[in-house]
């Protein structure tokens, strides 16, 4: 049986998932999100939550084997500054499993740093439009709260082998073992989770 915070996080994605194709649906014209977009969304490096983490490794593991090799020899040649390891050709080999803040770039976003609120998206995007709704809006503190609580709970039921606030790069996630299987750790408390180099 799979853990509940694990399915937790599936639901939120498809949450999220609702939302931007909702959003995309209504601004279709106004996005130039594409396959191959040379801006900077995948040439940044970003970190995952455990859970997120976890979600790479089970992915991973359901793609050829000649594919994992070919992503893992990417993961080991990534460095913290470079592209993201899943970046080839300009899209991403693991699309269907990317992490949420992959999900959302691009789109508006709330966000609020020092008491001043701003809605921000890629500059390719929503050009010429007087403003963007509210309920189009990406809620970026609620939606890193339920990521956050629903980490939170995957952490504690591995508490003896996840420290407490740890965050993996891409790179990092995609290297991890002990997933798949009947050693699932989402099945089995006794898998062990590593990340092998």
């Amino acid at each position: 049986m799979v853990l509940g915070a694990f399915i937790d996080y599936q639901a939120l994605i498809a949450e999220v998932d609702r939302l931007c194709r909702r959003i995309r649906h209504r601004y279709a014209e106004h996005i130039a999100c594409v396959k191959g977009c040379a801006g900077n969304c995948c040439r940044i490096h970003i970190s995952v939550f455990p859970v997120e983490a976890v979600s790479f490794a089970r992915a991973l593991q359901k793609l050829p084997r000649e594919m994992v090799r070919h992503i893992r020899q990417k993961a080991r040649q990534t460095n913290t500054f470079g592209p993201c390891p899943l970046l080839e050709e300009g899209a991403c080999l693991m699309y269907d499993s990317r992490a949420i803040i992959c999900r959302t770039h691009g789109l508006p976003i709330l966000s609020e740093y020092r008491g001043h609120r701003s809605i921000g998206f890629c500059q390719k995007n929503f050009q010429n439009l007087p403003s963007i709704p509210d309920d189009d809006v990406i809620d970026l503190a609620h939606l890193n709260g339920s990521l956050a609580a629903v980490n939170n709970r995957f952490v504690s039921e591995f508490s003896d082998r996840l420290p407490p606030g740890k965050r993996f790069t891409i790179g990092e996630a995609l290297l991890m073992s002990g997933f798949g299987g009947d050693g699932d750790i989402l099945t089995s408390k006794t898998a062990s989770i590593g990340v092998k180099f």
